[in-house]
């Protein structure tokens, strides 16, 4: 299930609340409460993200694949990935 890198930019940022800094690569870091609770990244040259990039995100987001790809769906809002990550 491959999506685009600008639709995973929009969800990072808008759904799950992460701040983009922009470098070498799109980085990705989640805070809350002031701390840094994840990180991922997507590098410039990435126009589709496929299932093996997605397991590493996920990873990196603290959560599973299948959980990644419910809030790729829409089935999963920030609050409840939220709740994954305590």
């Amino acid at each position: 299930m491959p999506i685009t890198a600008r639709k995973m930019d929009k969800i990072l940022v808008n759904v799950l609340g992460f701040e983009r800094r922009m470098g070498r690569h799109q980085i990705y870091v989640l805070r809350i409460g002031g701390k840094q609770v994840a990180r991922t990244l997507i590098s410039h040259g990435t126009t589709e993200i496929g299932d093996d990039l997605l397991g590493l995100m996920a990873r990196q987001m603290g959560i599973r694949v299948s959980a990644l790809k419910r809030i790729i769906a829409g089935e999963m809002g920030r609050e409840e990935y939220y709740r994954l990550l305590r």
